[in-house]
């Protein structure tokens, strides 16, 4: 099965998907990950809301950070398992995702093609670049017809509501560990707060939940 994991930003991948990732790759998928933004914006919120270690390595340029992240992101995929060549960076600039679909959508054609499975941020979301993601997600599976294709929602800024045959739960038992390691990895992120107990608390998570729905359902649910 060919599974494409959509990651607006260096670390949804690990926050979103990680230990499922891991666990497809185990049962021989062929996963890959498209990250979207370079993560320049990472220091900005914390800034304004003076939540962020005020040190040498954060005060550097959005520039500087954009490089740090996205080589963080590409370890992190490597230490998930996905091969190099399935990793694959965009390198739009936070919060201008929604200004680029229609380039967004050109870029990702020969990655999806054959793809049976989309991982994607839920819709009606309150981050404007996971909104985008997700927009660009169900553009390209219209464009190109992909009415069999999966669709399989995370939950990062919105709750999940899905149920019955609408939500998948993955066990993870002790990949749950490795997925913080994976988030470890995002270490330019630890200068923090927020990232520090969000990243402490995926040791607790031992089940990944997904919200399921095909091309035919589109928009009828709220928040996936």
């Amino acid at each position: 099965m060919k599974i494409i994991i959509f990651a607006p930003h260096p670390d949804d991948e690990s926050y979103g998907a990680g230990g499922t990732i891991m666990k497809w790759l185990q049962e021989g998928n062929d996963v890959h990950i498209i990250w979207f933004t370079d993560g320049r914006a990472g220091y900005r919120k914390a800034r304004q809301e003076n939540t962020l270690e005020d040190c040498e390595q954060t005060r550097i340029t959005e520039d500087e950070l954009a490089k740090i992240r996205l080589a963080e992101a590409d370890a992190a995929g490597e230490f998930l398992g996905v091969k190099k060549e399935n990793r694959h960076f965009l390198k739009f600039y936070d919060a201008e995702l929604n200004k680029n679909i229609d380039k967004a959508v050109d870029l990702i054609r020969y990655i999806i093609r054959n793809a049976d499975r989309f991982v994607i941020p839920s819709d009606n979301n309150k981050h404007q670049d996971h909104q985008a993601t997700h927009d660009i997600a169900i553009r390209i599976a219209e464009e190109l017809n992909l009415k069999n294709l999966e669709f399989y929602v995370y939950t990062l800024y919105n709750p999940l509501k899905a149920q019955g045959d609408h939500l998948i739960k993955i066990k993870l038992g002790d990949l749950r560990f490795k997925v913080y390691e994976a988030l470890k990895i995002h270490k330019s992120q630890f200068y923090t707060k927020d990232m520090v107990w969000q990243t402490e608390a995926m040791k607790e998570v031992r089940r990944q939940r997904f919200g399921v729905f095909n091309l035919k359902d589109k928009g009828k649910f709220y928040n996936f």
